[in-house]
């Protein structure tokens, strides 16, 4: 039985990365059914509950050094994770941990990370050695692998795969059906989702995101409904986009496990999308969407699956995003090859972690 700790930023209610965690799991169970699996977590009662796995807490340095010094593998566990823009603190909290597995010898593995953007020179020297110890790197993009370049980490342990999220299966359309109606949704309109977060002081792109909305309600007949992927933290900037808007909007007000929020994203006609992993699942369900872009893993997702970018989010305007959706609308959704290849890639990062068990 492999005995693997995982770290990342779980346990927190971020719809993303609880999504991600759980893409790992299934992933690495489906390689090896016995696998003993740890995950170091923020809230470890619920992520063992949600997950089926043992947890310790994120912030308990005896329980995270007994868990590391008892596996064969550590996994820092995908997302942005080595970036400073959130916090100068994390990127450091997660170069320890990645340390600490180096330190007690074991295997460390980088699992499907988007990597930047660091800013400062003293974090980009410290990254740069901390993850020329680590065993191997699997980047989610194109452009981490380049940023991981550019830092000077050596391009042989680092391997280009893709989101982990993309290895889940479909959900049942029914389900998410059946949670649209609770919330009274129109089942005889397109429904158009809207994921935003609260990003910068200015209110600009919530308002010529409302502008656009109430477009597309009025010329395309569509029902808006507002999906916060973060509960309940993005709870509040819908109200404030509702706010703007002179047309009605439907705001999916609960918490949502991945499940759920595949089997919602399954009955919409289009997402538009600030979240990342609102747009991943947006692609598991092969759903059409448009992003807004506030940080580079936006941008880097997009192209690797040749999506629809609107554009930066302070830059954006209305009547482009109107132009985009309404011709996106009306086009036939065929498919996306590009995905199918992607979903290949993703699969990649568990396989790659039970060949350094090997």
């Amino acid at each position: 039985m492999s005995k693997i700790v995982i770290s990342g930023y779980y346990g927190f209610a971020n719809a993303g990365d609880e999504a991600m965690l759980t893409a790992i799991v299934k992933s690495l169970r489906k390689t090896e059914a016995s696998v003993d699996l740890t995950v170091i977590s923020g809230n470890p009662q619920s992520t063992a509950t949600k997950h089926l796995v043992n947890s310790v807490h994120r912030f308990s340095p005896l329980e995270i050094y007994s868990a590391v010094a008892n596996c064969d593998l550590l996994l820092s566990g995908g997302g942005s994770l080595l970036q400073d823009v959130t916090s100068k603190k994390s990127l450091l909290y997660y170069l320890a941990i990645i340390w600490l597995g180096k330190l007690l010898n074991k295997k460390v593995m980088l699992f499907a990370h988007g990597i930047g953007p660091i800013r400062s020179n003293v974090l980009r020297k410290l990254t740069k050695y901390v993850c020329s110890k680590a065993d191997l790197i699997t980047v989610r993009d194109t452009d981490s692998l380049v940023e991981l370049e550019r830092i000077g980490v050596d391009s042989e342990k680092v391997r280009l795969t893709a989101d982990a999220v993309l290895t889940l299966a479909q959900a049942d359309k029914e389900q998410g059906l059946k949670l649209l109606q609770g919330f009274n949704v129109s089942q005889d309109k397109k429904v158009v989702a809207i994921s935003v977060r609260s990003w910068g002081s200015s209110n600009k792109y919530l308002q010529e995101l409302a502008k656009a909305a109430d477009a597309l309600v009025i010329q395309t007949k569509v029902q808006i409904v507002l999906l916060p992927l973060q509960y309940p933290a993005d709870v509040a900037v819908c109200k404030k986009l509702q706010q703007f808007m002179e047309q009605d909007a439907i705001i999916l007000d609960a918490a949502f496990d991945t499940e759920q929020f595949l089997a919602l994203m399954g009955n919409f006609s289009l997402l538009i999308g600030m979240r990342l992993h609102a747009l991943i699942f947006a692609a598991v369900m092969e759903v059409p969407f448009i992003a807004l872009s506030y940080d580079p893993k936006i941008d880097g997702f997009v192209k690797e699956i040749n999506g629809t970018n609107i554009g930066a989010i302070e830059k954006f305007a209305a009547d482009d995003l109107i132009f985009a959706a309404q011709k996106t609308l009306k086009s036939e959704n065929t498919g996306n090859e590009r995905l199918v290849q992607l979903r290949t890639k993703a699969l990649e990062n568990s396989q790659l972690a039970f060949e350094l068990l090997k």
